[in-house]
């Protein structure tokens, strides 16, 4: 059994986990599948139509993908959130030890 982890406003599999994980991305949900095998996201187009009550996938749509354009897409849009997000803590970092680096050198000069 595997889990399918898939956007809830388009329903497309953005990855298949061995085991459940823990947590996934804010908009996205986790439901169980036998039907499919790790990374088989990346050579189709998975949509998760229907779940039932119990988590299991009962209803899906394939399609193979000539290029797994969606998912480079989606990967591009997270590294570069994730680069502007690093980039402000590193700003961040560099005026906490410039103003640090203020500090000590007051101190050296009493």
């Amino acid at each position: 059994m595997f889990y399918l982890e898939y956007e809830n406003d388009t329903k497309l599999v953005v990855k298949i986990h061995e085991v459940e994980p823990e947590s996934v991305a804010e908009g996205h949900s986790v439901a169980r599948s036998d039907g499919f095998d790790i990374g088989m996201e990346l050579e189709f187009v998975i949509t998760v139509d229907t779940v039932n009550e119990d988590g299991i996938v009962t209803a899906t749509s394939t399609t193979k993908q000539v290029a797994p354009a969606y998912q480079l897409l989606k990967k591009l849009d997270d590294s570069e959130k994730e680069g502007r997000s690093l980039r402000n803590q590193l700003a961040a970092q560099e005026q906490a030890i410039f103003e640090l680096a203020k500090i000590l050198a007051g101190t050296v000069n009493e």
